[in-house]
């Protein structure tokens, strides 16, 4: 899955991936209060990706994959509390 950062807003694409998460911030586009910028890396709430997933996140089976996906990253020290921690690669 991929947080795109673009001037027209903050959108989240592939979502069918929930085996990679991670940032695209194209331009000089900021992520706003969709989350926050911390040594190359976009802090993200949970509940924000869910929002942003629209009617996908009400699917059963792809809930489940994605708090699989949470979870994963959890036991890698990529969550703090409510958020997500994702790498930003290049545009």
């Amino acid at each position: 899955m991929i947080l795109r950062v673009e001037e027209a807003g903050v959108t989240l694409v592939g979502l069918d991936d929930l085996r990679s998460l991670s940032a695209h911030i194209l331009g000089d586009a900021t992520i706003g209060d969709r989350g926050r910028l911390e040594d190359g890396h976009i802090w993200v709430r949970t509940r924000t990706l869910l929002e942003l997933a629209g009617e996908r996140a009400s699917d059963q089976q792809w809930r489940g994959e994605f708090d699989g996906m949470i979870d994963y990253a959890r036991r890698h020290g990529w969550v703090d509390g409510d958020e997500v921690r994702m790498h930003v690669v290049g545009d």
